[in-house]
């Protein structure tokens, strides 16, 4: 039987192709040396930064504890909307948090260690398990082009972050 969390297409926007078999690599994180799209596997911030690239939105290659901290291209949201960034871990502390990406009704696409390609789950799933039981917030990303057409794999492959 499949895993339910591997249905992406439970999101109530279309995800692109390219973003549906990545696999998680802790070396592909952003801002590593040679870390391009998605090409070669990612981490989750790696995964979460390329998906909001995708729909128009410009985010450096942050690392969770510098995202956190962030006032010039994030605000705090209090209320998760549609491309919100949503950061959990093991302690209230940014610093190495997993982030996923807000959908909708408490959904949460993100890319794991422990799955190890991107999955849906809802936000409470997430924080029974141990690593993820803190939700350090949701973050929201001030900066977003227009977006005019479908996004290639060869697009998400050669963007750097």
């Amino acid at each position: 039987m499949l895993d339910a969390r591997l249905d992406l297409s439970r999101s109530r926007i279309k995800i692109p192709e390219p973003f549906y078999q990545v696999r998680y690599d802790h070396e592909r994180y952003p801002g590593a040396p040679g870390v391009r799209g998605l090409v070669g596997g990612a981490n989750c911030q790696q995964y979460a930064y390329e998906f909001l690239r995708a729909f128009g939105f410009t985010i450096p290659d942050f690392r969770s504890s510098d995202l956190w901290a962030d006032t010039t291209h994030s605000v705090v949201s209090k209320q998760p909307q549609l491309f919100d960034l949503v950061l959990v871990h093991d302690k209230p502390d940014p610093w190495g948090a997993h982030v996923g990406v807000y959908l909708a009704s408490s959904l949460i696409l993100h890319l794991s260690q422990k799955i190890a390609v991107p999955a849906i789950e809802r936000l409470e799933a997430l924080m029974q398990r141990p690593q993820y039981r803190y939700l350090i917030g949701f973050k929201r990303i001030l900066i977003k082009q227009a977006r005019t057409r479908e996004v290639s794999a060869s697009e998400v492959g050669s963007r750097t972050g």
